[in-house]
């Protein structure tokens, strides 16, 4: 019986071959060719298939290459976000550092110029309303009135349908650049005319609608403050410096109302037992003298009961303007109650005492030619010097002080 073959180079081998072959084996060894041609169509079947699963892993290979250069480039981007990101918290946090440091407002410009630093920001201004702050600040600090700040936060430029209410952009936007800026600042730096800035609100944490002053920060580069670029910290650093100012601000305020006697403004009789007792212990250490001046005004009750209470409290207040105004900068004058005055003299001897009483003595004849009061009733001042000695108390001295000024009272009245 004879098997057809396929008609190929291989088959044309074969049946070459096949020539050769003894008789009777030629069906065998086309059964053999058979197979081997079936086999050799199977593996071509599987190279074609390899080559085919080798393309798709070579253009899946491709896929993920491209893949994975982009995610680099996302992983890079990320981690610049996230350097920003963590330099900025980084200035935060300092900033908030600062701001909590705050304790008086007198220290105000010192912590502002350390701010300046931390943020890395040549131009820092904070401005504060004048009303609020005025009477804490520093003479030369910048304080508009309420009008004033308002009226220029509300002139900053706005982006449309913004709900910022904050600028950030360039400075040469502002309508007055120098109201917000020291004048100053420009001249010693130009190019900060051609830079960016940031401005926002201090609130009122108590009353929102209320704005107690401004933080500027202003830059030469123009990239820096720039409106597409977040501005969280920085707003929320505000709200933090709006609330440490109003904190610091009441403590002072209460520490003003318990140590200021409410006529006058100088140190009250609380004032004086707080603070007069280390000043004599340190004299105490040095081995150094202490005085005290107990001053009485003569015939106030009649100033009083002629010219009524308004004259009365007026007169009271210009003798302890006057007084405060002819001490030494290290004494500590303070009111003990209706017309009673003392003075505590750090480092004073009888000398120096008796030098002082006089010049009391001369203010008080002074504010009672100003206000018209040197014929009858008259007014003047009665003063007894006591010197401290080691181990007295501020009580036992003012006691001292206040038996020697009766003494000084009857001999002005014998006379």
């Amino acid at each position: 019986m004879s098997i057809p073959l396929e008609d190929t180079d291989l088959t044309a081998k074969a049946l070459e071959l096949e020539r050769f072959l003894p008789h009777g084996r030629q069906t065998d060894f086309r059964r053999l060719v058979d197979d081997l041609l079936a086999s050799r169509a199977c593996f071509d079947r599987e190279k074609a298939d390899l080559v085919a699963e080798v393309r798709l892993h070579a253009a899946e290979s491709l896929r993920l290459r491209e893949r994975l250069r982009r995610q680099a480039g996302q992983m890079e981007r990320l981690q610049d976000i996230f350097r920003a990101n963590d330099q900025a918290f980084c200035t935060f946090r300092a900033a908030l550092t600062l701001s909590r440091q705050l304790r008086h407002l007198s220290d105000l410009p010192d912590i502002l110029d350390r701010l300046a630093r931390a943020m890395g920001v040549p131009a820092l201004a904070c401005l504060l309303s004048r009303e609020d702050f005025e009477a804490y600040v520093p003479a030369a600090y910048p304080c508009p009135s309420q009008t004033a700040l308002v009226a220029a936060l509300r002139s900053l430029p706005r982006a449309p349908a913004s709900e910022r209410t904050v600028h950030v952009g360039p400075v040469a936007a502002l309508a007055d650049p120098g109201f917000f800026f020291p004048p100053a600042l420009f001249a010693a730096c130009p190019e900060l005319s051609d830079g960016s800035c940031f401005i926002a609100p201090l609130h009122d944490k108590y009353r929102p609608d209320r704005r107690i002053g401004a933080l500027a920060l202003a830059d030469p580069d123009p990239g820096r403050y720039t409106a597409e670029k977040g501005t969280d910290f920085l707003e929320h650093f505000c709200e933090v410096l709006a609330g440490d100012l109003l904190h610091v601000k009441i403590h002072e305020e209460l520490s003003r109302q318990r140590d200021s006697d409410e006529l006058t403004g100088i140190p009250n009789r609380a004032s004086l037992r707080r603070n007069a007792p280390s000043l004599l212990s340190l004299a105490e250490r040095r081995g150094s003298p202490a005085a005290l001046l107990f001053c009485d005004l003569d015939r106030f009750k009649a100033v009083n009961d002629l010219f009524g209470h308004e004259k009365g409290d007026a007169v009271l207040c210009d003798v302890a303007r006057a007084m405060a105004g002819r001490i030494r900068a290290y004494d500590m004058l303070a009111r003990l109650g209706g017309d009673e005055f003392v003075v505590l003299m750090p480092d004073a001897g009888n000398h120096e005492a008796a030098v002082m009483a006089k010049r009391l003595r001369a203010c008080v004849a002074q504010v009672a030619r100003d206000r018209e009061l040197s014929g009858a009733p008259g007014l003047s001042v009665s003063i007894g010097v006591a010197m401290h000695v080691p181990g007295q108390s501020i009580d036992d001295l003012i006691r001292r002080a206040d038996e020697a000024m009766y003494a000084d009272k009857r001999a002005e009245n014998g006379a």
